[in-house]
């Protein structure tokens, strides 16, 4: 492996009636917690609560089995919004891991990713809809402690 920067427009914003919108390519995806601005009144971001990854960003989050979790989580009156980072198989994990490790989503809490990052120097450049997002960060190679590196 090597130093990467990685530097996905992220797409979006839909809700999970529009998935059929959601471009049926490689990719990592986010799911946020919506709800209506106090001041504005008007539906904007609140938090994210999820990031996933799949070979078909709409397949993932269309036949995602916690769909029902998110659901029961939110608030009256809220909503579930999704984006998503368009990335060629080779990066996918890698960035799906540094939006993890970077964010720490509440219902990814489970992913070994939240504490250790098992891959070389990754920048992660966002641009496009990053709302609640870090625009720019640089995560470090941190590996389970009883994970030993080949030797090269």
């Amino acid at each position: 492996m090597s130093d990467q920067l990685l530097s996905p427009k992220m797409l979006g914003y839909w809700t999970l009636d529009e998935l059929s919108e959601v471009p049926d390519e490689s990719g990592i995806y986010c799911v946020y917690r919506a709800a209506h601005d106090p001041e504005s009144g008007e539906m904007e971001v609140q938090e994210l609560i999820y990031v996933g990854e799949h070979r078909n960003a709409r397949h993932g989050l269309t036949f995602h089995e916690d769909h029902a979790i998110w659901q029961d989580f939110l608030q009256p009156q809220e909503e579930l919004w999704v984006s998503v980072g368009l990335s060629g198989h080779i990066n996918r994990e890698r960035l799906a891991a540094a939006m993890i490790n970077a964010h720490k989503p509440r219902f990814n809490l489970h992913s070994e990713y939240i504490e250790y990052f098992p891959f070389d120097q990754t920048t992660v450049h966002l641009y496009g809809k990053k709302d609640k997002l870090q625009s720019i960060f640089t995560l470090e190679r941190h590996d389970p402690p009883n994970h030993q590196q080949a030797a090269v």
